[in-house]
């Protein structure tokens, strides 16, 4: 074979070799691009990150409680002798608590080996608290607010769960039920044993599952340690509750009507049905879907007692209720003017809860209205963790004024006609 035949077949292998190469290399880009949503979900990076063996380096104890110095991806705080649960090198508010400025996700780790962390609690800087329904940057509070704001404003801010009992309350505002110092009363002061629930704080909603994740379906369910590990904690059984969703993998510091977590809810009576609005109401029951007072009857939900939508007035506003299809809320995020049971788009601001949550592959701008539609939540007024406004709310409600057009005012992206 001439040398020119043979630099031919080499060329032409070693071209084909090539385009096999790239190939293979588009289709592991495109796979993680269509996955990325659900790999980010899912805890990634070095275990030393995260982990210690014995809480021992270089003869010193390595555990700190002090929050993260982004600029060196350190741990602050003084070092403590005592280990933490999982081998763990902080608590849970040590792990998501960003020390030194602003950031809400932050990023630990050797190049290669990164993990990021979202921030529930920027300890020293105020974050920034998106106020419009589109929203961009390193600064911007996460989905669930910022305990910030009740570390630094009071304890009407937010959920107890850091530093301090409330001051006035003693235990959860609408609570109904629960024994004496369990969850149901104080999330700060909880020490009651439950099986899989012991703990406070934290732990007295979350059920830590950071292995789970990036599984083969867009929804957080079981196999994911349930959406953002809630879930578990009310529970009193293996077939309840459930609280599943779609998790916005940067935890909406970017969001918009396209952009967002999607929360699963349902207004079916009975304890085997959960969704958000009964998660938060294990706590808050008196809070939730009544018109005729304290829980009587379950008034509101489909199939209980007393059920129906419209047949009384409220006594309390409702939560875990679907928008109707006549009236102005069937407006829900329009000007009001339009035809009844023809909603706007998503807004996050005062956001919907998903019945049928288990149909959907991405985030929609799309909202439905009517019995089997989109639904009125608790999560639709308040933030989970905190707010820079009172009683946790998504904005200032002391602003809003009937009768007077303000954009500001999330009240009217529901009451769409009481803003005229």
């Amino acid at each position: 074979m001439t040398k020119s035949v043979k630099s031919f077949i080499i060329k032409n292998d070693m071209n084909m070799a090539q385009k096999i190469s790239l190939l293979v290399i588009m289709f592991f880009i495109k796979i993680n691009l269509i996955f990325l949503p659900l790999v980010m979900a899912k805890v990634t990076g070095v275990c030393s990150n995260c982990h210690t063996m014995h809480n021992s380096q270089d003869g010193q104890p390595i555990v700190k409680f002090g929050g993260w110095d982004p600029s060196n991806g350190q741990q602050t705080g003084s070092i403590s002798d005592e280990p933490q649960e999982y081998l763990l090198i902080s608590n849970c508010i040590g792990c998501h608590t960003n020390a030194v400025d602003d950031k809400t996700i932050i990023t630990i780790g050797p190049s290669g080996g990164e993990s990021y962390i979202p921030i529930v609690y920027n300890a020293s800087v105020e974050p920034n608290y998106p106020e419009e329904p589109t929203a961009s940057g390193s600064s911007n509070a996460l989905a669930g607010g910022n305990f910030y704001w009740i570390e630094h404003d009071g304890d009407e801010y937010g959920h107890n769960v850091i530093s301090r009992a409330d001051s006035l309350l003693t235990e959860a505002p609408g609570r109904n039920q629960g024994c004496t110092d369990s969850c149901h009363y104080s999330l700060y002061q909880w020490r009651f044993p439950w099986p899989n629930s012991e703990g406070q704080g934290c732990p007295s909603c979350h059920t830590p599952a950071h292995h789970k994740g990036g599984s083969s379906t867009a929804v957080a369910d079981e196999e994911d340690g349930w959406y953002r590990f809630l879930g578990k904690k009310h529970s009193q059984g293996p077939d309840r509750p459930i609280l599943k969703g779609l998790e916005d993998p940067d935890w909406q510091q970017t969001v918009s009507p396209a952009d967002h977590n999607e929360y699963w809810d349902t207004w079916d009576y009975g304890p085997g049905n959960a969704g958000i609005s009964k998660f938060c109401a294990a706590c808050h029951g008196n809070f939730h879907s009544t018109r005729y007072g304290p829980w009587a009857g379950n008034g509101g939900f489909k199939g209980g007692p007393g059920g129906g939508w419209h047949t009384a007035p409220w006594f309390r506003h409702p939560a875990g209720i679907f928008l109707p299809d006549f009236g102005e809320s069937s407006k829900y995020n329009t000007d009001g003017s339009g035809d009844e049971g023809v909603p706007g788009s998503y807004n996050p601001v005062a956001p919907v809860s998903r019945q049928d949550v288990d149909s959907y592959s991405a985030p929609s701008e799309v909202v439905t209205v009517g019995s089997s539609g989109d639904m009125v939540s608790c999560i639709s007024c308040h933030r989970a963790h905190a707010s820079p406004y009172p009683d946790m709310l998504r904005w200032n409600y002391d602003t809003c004024q009937a009768s007077t057009a303000n954009s500001d005012c999330g009240c009217f992206i529901c009451h769409t006609r009481k803003d005229e």
